[in-house]
């Protein structure tokens, strides 16, 4: 088999390739077929990620590791001398039970995202967009070399700065529109962490070629073996101090993933991106690319680099702590809704930092991997119950033209079937037993309190004010006396209606039936610790 029939006859390559012709096929069209075109598209994403899944649990094997993958594509791609140095890239694609529920997640956000943007303005030029960005993004979860991750996290920038440039928000900030100011913002903020990135990347290669025997690859499967994990120590430049090389990669690669995370202090495009960017990019880019920078923590820095993030587990701690504190009291001073909600998305990623720092950290290797287990959970829950608390605002917004959360109370009466479900998100988002948002954070903080007690008994009562600040939303929008300002508006409608119950059905299912999902990624974090424990002194 020649490597194009190997690369086109793989489904990995079409769950990239399908969104990205249908973009432009999208593109292409008019607009009233445009959309029909571009739900077809989601759809046939989300079907070809479902059969993927399907056919892996068929199969009896389990959903398989980064060393035994039960789908991926491996082909030669680029070759070429500089010097001495030979580069070698490879096509990689693999999947397994980390990196499948978030191609899933990413195939089911962008298909309610394209019924969320059924009206937009220049609405084929919107969904062609939000095609393209799902498919830089599957990318993402799939790329199983180094470089080939780093060009589709790279891909992912142009439409999500298009979308929120051209669709966002106009109410001026500093002197240019809000929608300029956050599409840059998020644009330099995240090239910033790329480039940190793209330097541990080379820096791993160049130190891998210079071995003697080494294979000149950047492919994640052969660093994940501990015979070829990086060791050694390195000489930092201008402060005359050596240390351990696969600490300064981790860090340096870690970066990029901190911005995307966001993790503080690299926050603050955050609240700007999510309060300018339309409805269904806000639901995206929280569902779906916060999501980007925990799975590189967990795929390439807890993987490839363990020792490294052992080192720094005490630190990574300390900062998620700060973030779960620093980002549910600043929620209680908010007055937009949907910043409120942007801010805690920085509280709620605190949680899988905590996870993660727990599962570097020393002590019960179960405590750690249970950990580490509950901080993936929280990703795929955090997805979807963030993204039905920002299609509840939308739908309010694009009635009320305002998210003021003083400017409402009471409204409940007049939009019940909106009310309830926000209420429901909110609870969810608070970690009510039997919703989604709970069982991560039990598992999290059950684990991390045998690894990190102080920081976890802080967090622990933190959520105190994650309730407080929802509740006191709710109250004020929803519930009080009640403002007849808004005695006209209308409840959800039937379109609106579809991701509303879409999300609120898969929170309950998770939340009552986690081990649907917890049986997927339980081999691959089993992995991952397996190595860890076997390269941490």
């Amino acid at each position: 088999m020649t490597a194009l029939q190997q690369i086109f006859g793989s489904d990995l390559t079409w769950i990239i390739l399908l969104p990205i012709l249908g973009s432009i096929v999208v593109y292409l069209m008019p607009s009233k077929v445009a959309r029909w075109a571009a739900l077809v598209v989601a759809v046939a994403v989300f079907a070809l990620t479902l059969s993927t899944w399907y056919r892996i649990q068929a199969s009896g094997q389990g959903f398989g590791d980064l060393t035994h993958l039960r789908d991926s594509v491996n082909v030669p791609w680029i070759r070429f001398q500089a010097g001495k140095i030979q580069f070698n890239v490879d096509y990689f694609l693999g999947i397994d039970g980390l990196s499948l529920p978030l191609v899933i997640l990413n195939a089911f956000l962008t298909v309610l995202a394209i019924i969320g943007g059924w009206k937009k303005t220049r609405v084929k030029d919107y969904l062609a967009l939000i095609l393209f960005l799902e498919g830089g993004v599957m990318g993402v979860f799939m790329a199983l070399d180094l470089f080939l991750f780093f060009l589709f996290w790279e891909i992912e920038l142009a439409p999500m700065f298009l979308l929120i440039g051209v669709w966002g928000n106009e109410q001026l900030k500093h002197g240019v529109p809000g929608r300029v100011y956050s599409a840059w913002k998020f644009l330099l903020y995240t090239f910033f962490g790329s480039i940190f990135m793209l330097v541990g990347i080379l820096l791993l290669y160049f130190n891998n070629v210079g071995l003697p025997g080494a294979t000149a690859t950047a492919n994640m499967a052969y660093f994940a073996d501990p015979t070829h994990m990086v060791r050694g120590t390195i000489a930092l430049p201008f402060l005359g101090v050596t240390a351990s090389l696969q600490l300064v990669v981790f860090l340096l690669i870690f970066v990029a993933f901190a911005v995307k995370i966001p993790m503080f202090p690299f926050h603050t495009w955050l609240p700007d991106a999510h309060t300018d960017a339309p409805t269904e990019v806000s639901v995206i880019l929280a569902g779906i690319l916060l999501k980007m920078g925990a799975y590189g923590l967990i795929r390439i820095c807890l993987t490839l680099f363990p020792q490294g993030v052992h080192d720094f587990a005490g630190w990574l701690a300390v900062i998620a702590i700060i973030n779960i504190i620093y980002g549910a009291l600043i929620c209680l001073v908010q007055r937009d809704m949907k910043k409120l909600i942007a801010y805690s998305s920085v509280s709620h990623m605190g949680i899988v930092l905590l996870g993660v720092a727990a599962a570097a950290g020393t002590g019960d290797i179960a405590f750690r991997q249970a950990a580490l287990t509950g901080a993936t959970v929280q990703l795929f829950s955090h997805g979807i119950i963030s993204g039905l608390l920002f299609f509840c605002v939308g739908v309010i917004y694009d009635v009320a033209h305002t998210r003021e959360i003083s400017a409402f109370g009471g409204v409940a009466k007049r939009m019940p079937i909106l009310g309830t479900i926000f209420v429901f998100a909110a609870m969810a988002s608070a970690g009510l037993p039997g919703l989604a948002g709970f069982v991560a954070e039990y598992m999290v903080f059950t684990s991390s309190f045998k690894i990190w007690t102080v920081v976890t008994i802080i967090s622990v009562f933190t959520m105190i004010f994650t309730a407080g600040y929802l509740l006191w939303m709710m109250k004020r929008v929803f519930f009080g006396p009640f403002n007849k300002k808004w005695d006209w508006l209308p409840d959800a409608s039937p379109r609106e209606m579809i991701p509303l119950f879409a999300l609120a059905g898969l929170i309950v299912i998770i939340g009552v039936y986690p081990k649907l999902l917890i049986d997927v990624i339980t081999p691959s974090l089993s992995h991952i610790m397996q190595l860890a424990v076997a390269t941490i002194k």
